[in-house]
């Protein structure tokens, strides 16, 4: 028996991780692969000394201060050292499912438009649904700020699962 393939969008903010619970209790391990799929932008080469921070990622308390080098800093090295902390991250989370019998891959995308990213994977790793956390926003600011949940629902050819968590 295969295993159904769910994509589960996350950043850094707690709100997205909020979709994890209802994954748990709406897909049983034993049927299901659960894919974390952490999404930044895509830092540039800078060269020699200060590291691009503005590539989206932002560093958590307790991560070391960036220092000037001495030598040129690739995009490839930068996003290494992303791919890495942002694994170190979701060990935790990680861990928790896997004791509860759970296949799970951390994946790291860098791509300026997300919604690209995201189905670019959904058609080259055929995911069968995608999981992610939405603030739900309504009215003018629906209309000014688009959801990117709401907006990938619409152009994807799968299920998406949409979950708008209480605030507490």
């Amino acid at each position: 028996m295969s295993l159904n393939k769910i994509l589960v969008t996350l950043n850094q903010s707690e709100l997205s991780r909020k979709i994890l619970p209802c994954v748990e209790k709406l897909f049983p391990a034993d049927t299901n692969h659960l894919t974390l799929y952490f999404i930044t932008r895509p830092p540039a080469m800078v060269g020699l000394g200060e590291p691009d921070l503005g590539a989206g990622y932002v560093q958590m308390p307790g991560d070391k201060p960036v220092r000037q080098t001495l030598h040129p800093i690739y995009a490839t090295q930068q996003e290494d050292n992303i791919d890495a902390h942002v694994k170190s991250e979701l060990a935790p989370v990680v861990s928790l499912l896997e004791g509860k019998g759970y296949t799970v891959a951390v994946k790291v995308g860098f791509n300026k438009d997300p919604i690209a990213a995201i189905q670019r994977y959904i058609v080259r790793h055929d995911i069968d649904l995608v999981a992610m956390s939405t603030r739900a926003r309504v009215g003018m600011t629906r209309f000014f700020f688009r959801d990117m949940a709401d907006t990938l629902a619409q152009k994807t050819d799968i299920p998406v699962l949409l979950v708008h968590p209480t605030e507490g």
